[in-house]
């Protein structure tokens, strides 16, 4: 297996051995996660009800919002890193961590005492047109997981450390875990539980920080010792190196959050909590093809910016060459899973959810467009060439909204209209993100030739 990879990839160059290795342990974590995710699908639906899931849901998307708003410290974070391990320079990889760990936290803090405030102030019931049958305390519920959101937001900076040495297997490997833990609960809410949203809420948000945290203390005094976050080490010098790169990925990630998160929470309030489940079961289903595809992309992120930054561009087109045959196999199985996919929902959710042709349809093609920009998107992340991507991507969340109520609500095409209109207006990954690679790579390897 692992000679094929080689081979087929990038040929027995040490960066490529790296990504393989990460690649086939991600293959297996994640089909653990998988599995798993699969089987919390109908046990949970059938603790709660179909409309008490798609309400969880709704504020588990609402709630995940936080991790966007860390101003882009994240991925900034990751890309400096690497260009200092690829520098060799570890004093300068502590300054970033120590320095991006307190502003996470300060920011966390602030974050949270500004919700806490306003909660008071929000009716759940209305803003998620919750019916009036469920009775359920929704302002203990979001403030419970909108804190456990941001204490997760501060432990997770380690993924960042993980990512930039080119070991995303680490980062899955760490949300296996959590998983795995949420499995034993949701099986131990069935035996002793009510039925009750907040149980679910609590489980839900706290497994996967009680995991980041084990693994803070763990990694900080073993592997991760030379940069270990420490007050000397602070530099808001350093700060500013990453939030120069880091604003312009914050900005992105509203407008992913745009795209993404508000789906649900549009569905919710167009059409109901209970049309949320079908929207879910579809997009986890082709969501499969999604993940497969970016556990082989995940060690190219920080691979290229190793590569970009001495000046390896051979290694970067090769890559990209051979991750768009890939792609073309994904096309086969997305058609593949979308002709048994009325099948495959039956033997996952039974009847519990009912998922039309058009939803499915509409998935598939969003999956397989989607994947295709995130090729090139790849690089220009790595590299940290994204201006081009922040404005159009601000272009394409303008349109979002009043297209995705054009598409699901004028034209009466329901949810299939919510995913019609993010892929249309998700433009720059499959149509701007190709040719702003291929200019890039011909300029850099025309200086290349003249300074030689």
């Amino acid at each position: 297996m692992l000679s094929f990879f080689n081979k087929f990839l990038s040929g027995t160059h040490a960066r490529s051995v790296k990504a393989i290795k990460n690649i086939i342990s991600s293959f297996a974590i994640k089909g653990v996660s998988m599995v798993i995710n699969i089987l919390l699908v109908p046990l949970t639906i059938h603790y709660l009800s179909p409309t008490k899931y798609g309400l969880w849901l709704t504020i588990g998307s609402i709630m995940g919002w936080v991790n966007f708003f860390d101003i882009g410290l994240g991925h900034g974070l990751r890309n400096k890193l690497a260009e200092s391990f690829a520098k060799d320079d570890m004093k300068k990889a502590q300054s970033y961590v120590s320095t991006a760990y307190v502003s996470i936290a300060a920011l966390s803090m602030v974050v949270f005492l500004i919700f806490s405030i306003a909660n008071h102030f929000i009716n759940w019931y209305e803003l998620l047109n919750i019916p009036s049958d469920i009775d359920e305390d929704m302002h203990a519920i979001t403030l419970l997981v909108f804190l456990m959101f941001c204490i997760q937001f501060i432990l997770q900076l380690i993924n960042s450390i993980f990512l930039a040495n080119q070991q995303p297997a680490r980062v899955s490997f760490n949300a296996m875990l959590g998983n795995i833990l949420i499995l034993v609960g949701v099986l131990l809410l069935k035996q002793f539980g009510d039925g009750s949203l907040y149980q679910v809420a609590l489980l839900f948000s706290t497994m996967p920080v009680l995991v980041l945290l084990v693994i803070n203390l763990f990694y900080y005094r073993t592997s991760f010792r030379a940069y270990y976050p420490k007050f000397s080490a602070i530099d808001f010098k350093a700060l500013g190196d990453v939030l120069n790169l880091g604003v312009k990925f914050f900005i992105i990630q509203v407008t992913i959050l745009v795209f993404y998160e508000m789906s649900n929470f549009l569905i919710s309030r167009y059409f109901g909590p209970g049309m949320v489940p079908p929207y879910t079961v579809a997009f986890r289903y082709f969501g499969i093809l999604t993940m497969a595809f970016s556990i082989i992309m995940s060690p190219f992120w920080s691979a290229y910016t190793e590569a970009y930054t001495k000046r390896d561009f051979a290694w970067i087109t090769k890559s990209i060459r051979q991750l768009l045959r890939i792609w073309l196999l994904m096309v086969v199985g997305a058609v593949v899973m979308l002709i048994f996919s009325k099948q495959m929902y039956f033997l996952w959710v039974k009847d519990e959810v009912t998922v039309d042709f058009d939803i499915s349809l509409f998935m598939m093609i969003f999956v397989v467009v989607t994947s295709f920009g995130n090729i090139f998107i790849m690089l220009l992340n790595g590299i940290g060439d994204i201006r081009l991507q922040m404005i159009v991507n601000l272009i394409g969340m303008a349109a979002f909204f009043p297209v995705s109520y054009l598409f699901a609500v004028m034209w009466g095409m329901g949810v299939a209209g919510i995913i019609l209109a993010t892929i249309i207006c998700s433009f720059y990954g499959p149509v701007i993100a190709p040719w702003q690679v291929r200019r890039i790579l011909r300029n850099a390897e025309a200086m290349q030739s003249e300074k030689q």
